[in-house]
């Protein structure tokens, strides 16, 4: 079922993709591919803008048009905004599209590698693989004309599925493995040897000892070859058998014997059929030992049982991180955007002395301060048009008083304008002063622009500092780790030598 979900809804987003890229082309021409990688999901986007109701949710949260216009001071606000929208929307459909095809060959791989052949037969590990744990899911159908206890349809079961056992004659060929053997193991989950209810831990090899450990019960109708043991029909007292252990390498034996006391346990219905369940898997093993296959048993008792290997839930769990994923990729777009706003400050602040020096400078020579912005201005395009400069938005804002000034706009307001747009207090300030210059003459005013260029470098100088001493506080963390590592690589090898 999820193999088929998933299916259609990658289909479905990939024909809503292509559908819209060829139908609305127009969305795409006019933006810089380069900045908007995942651009052919933008028209799908923008149709999700138009024709949904997330479009108007987005419309009702203008939280973040104030920065697109700090940001993209030359650039139409509206359509920077509409842009970003739609890289954010491309973003999650890219990871949903993404999570849903890793979780459709996740179910697919799962799927192919089922453990179960024909519904009847699991493949033994060959000799020296070691025994392996298989997990199974067993299906329960009552027989034809037959009248029982409802039972589970579906029962996930586990099978410790030992490696195959080779003939006398190949017995010949390989060298006997084991050596070592750990007697508490034998109680599994038993409190002590005079409390036994539940199966003993029968172990078949010592691992990384070669040590074979046979196991010989006194009673085998009470405990079988594997440590199952059948205490459905002992009484309350209890009864005390003898199990011998025999150890075997390269052809010597040890063996000595130890004495369980087995309690009775009471079972419900479900547990006994799931213990005959059990036992019928552990004769078929063990008839089988020899061969490549191991049968499972078709029938139990008035039920029909039909296999197939338990199916992984790692595709579920790829839906569910595609999901996190989507809302964090989300989230964390909107704070690349505060990002950006704070190296912006950052940028104004540091470009503030240079622009206050330059300023003073053109009007000492003798230019009005109309001119001296003009001159600034086309100064800074004639850089950015040979590429000699990077963008700097004390000067793009500057552009767009220059353009503000030349479309007839009073000197006082476009200056203000012009504080009011970059928004912090050092430019506010200069601009203050340019406007309290037009109203009470020049007079005095080279005096301030020197004392304000003085205190904006003192500022800088203050602001490197700081940036500095932040530098150093996150080199802390690498300089511990790096200090942990030197104590390590010392105390490790001095620690080792005092063992000996």
């Amino acid at each position: 079922m999820i193999v088929f979900i998933n299916s259609i809804i990658i289909l479905i987003f990939l024909f809503a993709i292509l559908f819209c890229f060829s139908k609305f082309p127009e969305v795409i021409k006019s933006i810089d591919k380069n900045d908007h990688r995942l651009y052919p999901i933008y028209p799908f986007a923008d149709w999700l803008l138009q024709r949904t109701p997330l479009g108007k949710m987005i419309k009702r949260n203008n939280s973040r048009s104030n920065i697109m216009k700090a940001l993209y001071t030359t650039t139409k606000p509206e359509g920077i905004q509409h842009m970003f929208w739609c890289g954010k929307i491309s973003l999650v459909i890219i990871i949903i599209i993404l999570f849903h095809i890793l979780s459709l060959f996740s179910q697919l791989a799962g799927s192919s590698n089922s453990v179960v052949l024909d519904q009847s037969y699991l493949v033994r590990p060959e000799y020296g693989e070691g025994s392996k744990e298989v997990e199974l899911n067993v299906a329960m159908n009552k027989k034809e004309g037959t009248a029982t206890e409802e039972a589970p349809k579906s029962q996930d079961i586990s099978i410790n599925l030992e490696e195959r056992k080779f003939s006398e004659e190949e017995i010949n060929v390989i060298f006997e493995k084991g050596f070592r053997y750990v007697e508490e193991k034998v109680l599994g989950d038993n409190r002590s040897a005079d409390q036994i209810v539940t199966n003993l831990d029968f172990i078949s090899r010592i691992p990384e000892s070669g040590v074979v450990i046979e196991w010989r019960p006194e009673n085998q109708q009470l405990i079988s070859m594997d440590g199952a043991v059948n205490n459905s029909e002992i009484e309350d007292n209890g009864l005390d058998t003898t199990v011998t252990v025999i150890l075997t390498c390269q052809k010597m034996k040890s063996e000595h014997q130890l004495i369980f006391h087995i309690l009775p346990k009471k079972t419900s219905a479900y547990e006994a059929l799931m213990e005959s369940l059990k036992e019928e898997l552990l004769q078929a093993s063990g008839k089988s030992s020899t061969e490549h296959m191991l049968k499972l048993p078709d029938t139990l008792g008035t039920y029909r049982l039909s296999w197939r290997g338990k199916k992984s839930n790692s595709g579920i769990s790829l839906l569910f991180m595609g999901i996190i994923t989507a809302i964090a990729a989300w989230w964390l777009s909107d704070k690349e955007l505060d990002k950006k706003m704070k190296k912006r400050k950052e940028q104004l602040l540091s470009d503030y002395p240079e622009l206050i020096n330059k300023f003073t400078l053109l009007v000492n020579a003798g230019m009005t301060m109309k001119q001296a912005f003009i001159k600034m201005a086309e100064g800074y395009l004639v850089k950015t048009g040979n590429h000699e400069s990077k963008k700097r938005y004390a000067y793009e804002e500057m552009l767009i008083t220059v353009n503000e000034l030349k479309l007839g706009i009073p000197e006082n307001v476009a200056y203000e304008q012009y504080g009011k747009r970059i928004g912090l207090i050092s430019y506010i300030k200069f601009s203050s002063l340019i406007t309290q210059n037009l109203k009470k003459g020049t007079k005095g005013f080279t005096d301030l622009m020197m004392r304000e260029a003085k205190e904006a470098f003192e500022d800088r100088k203050e602001a490197a500092k700081r940036l500095g001493e932040e530098a150093g506080t996150k080199l802390l963390i690498p300089m511990m780790l790096m200090l942990i590592m030197v104590f390590l690589i010392i105390m490790i090898p001095a620690f080792k030598a005092f063992r000996m």
